[in-house]
């Protein structure tokens, strides 16, 4: 008859190490836990970091340096960061936005950034969101000035310079509409639907197709200013009032140059500022030169170079790079538009900008000085 054999101490010594390596396996997984929390944490700190160089390096000439927007939307805005995924912020700035000034920066589509320093982009806009404020667009105010200025280049072929009319074959003043009594004949919302939907049988374009809202607005802005009695001066930039001095000495015009000079001479800046009087005591004495006035005309805008250096790095640097070196647009240093044309080919381009590139216009983001004092800077990269 077999002996009975008693197992309980091998049972008792299998369920402790049983209990032990549970022990060890708990501890392992809660400090792996924290280890991977913390590897996590230290991993998005430089994350940050380096989406931060980027960001500052390739954005902030369109996002502005916190995001608030200059050129391009603000990405410090709360409702677009609550509405916004990761996923579609990192194909915004992969593949860019067609019909916009944003440029595609993956590199799979001929941009200069991997994958890798889009995602800590992401990671850098993201961290804006618990304290982005809401952004709220301003609302746009009708600018009589602006209205007059379009007047002046759209509107005046046919109503003559400041709406006053122009003369028909019989010496007669026609098409006149800076008439006060006029004006009150008809309120804003008629001529509104004049301007937008026209005249065709009285030759009168449908400018509706042509202008936008905001541009019709500015237009019924000057009629109101027109209705006070109140004279109304174009905006205008000092090239643009050389370029019709100009014109005007070409054609023989002395009265109409020396009109421009003089209307040029209160907002004009700069070492020129002297040209601008020598040139019109010329004009008013009968001796007005036209390849005088193109000298300054070429010569303009001349602006400083110092303040120019701060501007480029806060506007330009983020597509031409920070040293000129180039990235998204143009090598600037050296580059042989800029060391072959004048000053005025330079301003003209920098506020009209290239369309279908991410070179869009300064045209109403920059002053005219503003301009002048890049331009003078880049020039110091052509020598």
């Amino acid at each position: 008859m077999l002996k009975n054999e008693n197992y309980t101490k091998q049972l008792l010594i299998g369920l402790i190490i049983t209990l032990v390596l549970l022990a060890s396996f708990s501890y392992m997984f809660a400090t792996e836990a924290i280890r991977m929390e913390e590897s996590t944490a230290e991993h998005h700190k430089e994350s940050l970091g380096y989406g931060r160089a980027l960001f500052v390096e390739n954005c902030t000439s369109c996002h502005g340096t916190r995001g608030e927007g200059i050129v391009g939307p603000a990405l410090n805005d709360k409702i677009l960061l609550e509405e916004a995924s990761d996923g579609v912020l990192f194909a915004s700035i992969q593949t860019g936005r067609p019909n916009t000034t944003m440029p595609a920066w993956g590199q799979a589509y001929g941009g200069a950034l991997t994958d890798e320093d889009i995602h800590a982009i992401v990671d850098f806009i993201r961290a804006f969101e618990e304290n982005a404020p809401e952004v709220i667009v301003g609302e746009f105010t009708p600018s009589a000035s602006r209205g007059a200025s379009l007047f002046s280049t759209t509107c005046f072929t046919c109503h003559g310079e400041n709406g006053l009319g122009v003369e028909d074959e019989d010496g007669n003043t026609i098409l006149a509409i800076n008439d006060i009594d006029s004006l009150k004949k008809n309120d804003n919302d008629w001529y509104e639907q004049i301007i937008v939907n026209g005249l065709p049988a009285s030759g009168m374009p449908i400018w509706g197709e042509t202008l936008s809202d905001n541009q019709v607005q500015d237009l019924l802005a000057l009629m109101d200013a027109w209705r006070a009695g109140e004279n109304v001066a174009p905006e205008a930039t000092v090239a643009q009032m050389l370029d019709s001095a100009l014109f005007s000495l070409e054609q023989g015009d002395g009265e109409n140059a020396l009109f421009y000079m003089n209307r040029a001479k209160p907002i004009a800046f700069g070492p020129l500022l002297t040209d601008f009087e020598s040139i019109s005591a010329d004009i008013a004495a009968g001796n007005g030169d036209a390849a005088t006035m193109a000298d300054l005309r070429d010569a303009w805008p001349t602006g400083d170079a110092e303040a120019g250096e701060a501007l480029y790095k806060e506007t330009c640097a983020g597509c031409h790079g920070s040293e000129g070196q180039g990235g998204v647009g143009k090598r600037m240093q050296p580059n042989d538009f800029i060391t072959e044309s004048t000053n005025a080919d330079v301003f003209a381009f920098t506020q009209a900008g290239r369309e279908g590139t991410a070179m869009q216009g300064y045209k109403g983001i920059l002053t005219e000085e503003q301009l002048a004092n890049i331009i003078a800077f880049l020039r110091t990269w052509q020598e």
